[in-house]
């Protein structure tokens, strides 16, 4: 869970009601520094510690209890799903529909059945009860966007973003990338390998804080290219989670919440696919499947687990 000192959504509120509240020079401001020592004296270092402990009031400065409630606020809206008014949503139907409709698996049998690939700006979960099937199609959905396709003078560009726990995936990863450069000139093989591992950035996530901080990471990154209107059509992003379940299953083994660590996963991946973002950002996750008393079959973790 990345520190709550260094939340970009928080500073960004903060420096917000000084701006919109003090405009003069010199005015003063919102002791963020000091709300941010006096919780973490008391063992609050992110914003979910913030929401579940119940007795941060009578364990700080009287002084800042009012700016200490108006922080949670915050992160309680931050962690909250909205809703939707008609007109926003059409807004968004109308803005998804300007997008090319799918981005390719690199497996044709599998984007014949999905009309041509997976949506964009969307998460789409992959669930087998075999691991081994899922990680192989994640790791050939990579690979594909590594590299162009053969005899095509496309200008598309693809970061790919593979996280996992372990360096083996790294190497399968490159040896299908290794196996579809035979469909190129042999003198564009090794140029075409390096940029194809220079847009491949491997991500090791052993548990659901390590997730959670890239999530907030990429989405900061990513918003402040919106903000600088810097992105391009013809750049998009690949988020690849192979597997949710091991990552999630230790928030379970740690006895702490899993409802909110859950929720939070789930806010942040939505987050990053958000239409407000200007780059095209689709994720693919892994999971296993499990089997209920009523012999339904359903994605591991439950329904809390439910995208």
């Amino acid at each position: 869970m990345p520190p709550l000192k260094s939340a970009n959504y928080i500073r960004r509120w903060a420096e917000s009601v000084d701006t919109s509240r003090n405009p003069a020079p010199g005015a003063a401001t919102f002791p963020l520094a000091a709300c941010l020592t006096a919780l973490e004296t008391v063992g609050i270092r992110t914003d979910y510690d913030l929401l579940l402990q119940p007795d941060i009031l009578a364990q700080t400065p009287v002084a800042l209890h009012h700016h200490i409630k108006a922080l949670r606020m915050v992160v309680l809206a931050h962690l909250s799903c909205p809703g939707h008014t008609a007109a926003d949503l059409i807004e968004r139907s109308e803005q998804a529909a300007e997008q090319p409709g799918s981005i390719k698996s690199g497996i044709v049998g599998l984007d014949q059945l999905l009309n041509g690939g997976l949506p964009l700006r969307q998460i789409t979960e992959l669930c087998s009860k075999d691991a081994r099937i899922t990680t192989q199609v994640a790791i050939e959905f990579a690979a594909a966007h590594l590299l162009p396709e053969p005899a095509a003078n496309s200008t598309q560009t693809t970061k790919v973003y593979y996280l996992r726990s372990g360096f083996l995936s790294l190497w399968k990863i490159d040896q299908v990338v290794a196996k579809r450069l035979s469909l190129f000139p042999a003198e564009q093989r090794e140029s075409l390998h390096r940029q194809a591992l220079e847009r491949l950035i491997v991500v090791d996530c052993g548990d659901a804080d390590a997730l959670l901080t890239f999530l907030h990471k990429y989405a900061d990154a990513r918003a402040a290219i919106s903000e600088g209107q810097q992105a391009s059509l013809a750049t998009r992003d690949l988020v690849i989670i192979d597997s949710i379940r091991p990552l999630i299953v230790t928030v379970l083994q740690m006895q702490n919440d899993i409802d909110i660590e859950v929720h939070s996963v789930k806010m942040a991946l939505r987050n990053i696919t958000s239409a407000r973002l200007l780059v095209n950002t689709t994720v693919l996750i892994t999971n296993g499947v499990s089997q209920r008393e009523n012999s339904r079959t359903q994605p591991s973790l439950g329904a809390a687990w439910g995208m």
